[in-house]
């Protein structure tokens, strides 16, 4: 009697996840592949690495006038050469095999933890904290420098 319980909750769960992916339109159904690579373009990278650049820069500027600070900004930059050079070992395992997938600009999006998001909404959380870090340190420099 608990199996047919079983059965038959289970058969209800294949028949809503059939019903749901009915509705799905063919832009969400793309090939799957490993997105290794943050299905990021280079204009992001190069947004959050310059972000992260005028982060340092202003900080220095602000504060590079003794050592313990200057010791303070070379770890801070190592932690961040660290953070970054990680993922980009791990990007490039696999890289080879990665390229006979479709590409994964092709579906107008990114999959993220939460779900899909298109590609504005996803560079906006992605950026939103590296431009805010470099406009704090820009406006910590301007302090320093009128004070």
């Amino acid at each position: 009697m608990l199996m047919d319980f079983q059965m038959e909750g289970g058969q209800a769960i294949t028949a809503e996840i059939t019903a749901e992916m009915q509705g799905l339109s063919e832009r969400y159904r793309a090939p799957a592949h490993e997105s290794r690579n943050f299905e990021l373009p280079a204009s992001v990278w190069i947004t959050m690495f310059g972000s992260y650049a005028l982060f340092f820069t202003a900080l220095f500027v602000a504060t590079g006038h003794g050592t313990a600070a200057i010791f303070a900004l070379v770890i801070s930059i190592a932690y961040t050469v660290m953070y970054f050079g990680t993922a980009a070992v791990l990007n490039n395992v696999s890289a080879v095999e990665r390229k006979s997938l479709p590409p994964a600009h092709s579906t107008g999006g990114i999959e993220t933890q939460t779900g899909w998001m298109d590609y504005t909404a996803a560079y906006a959380q992605i950026l939103t904290v590296p431009i805010l870090l470099a406009v704090f340190a820009c406006a910590f420099a301007v302090i320093r420098a009128l004070v």
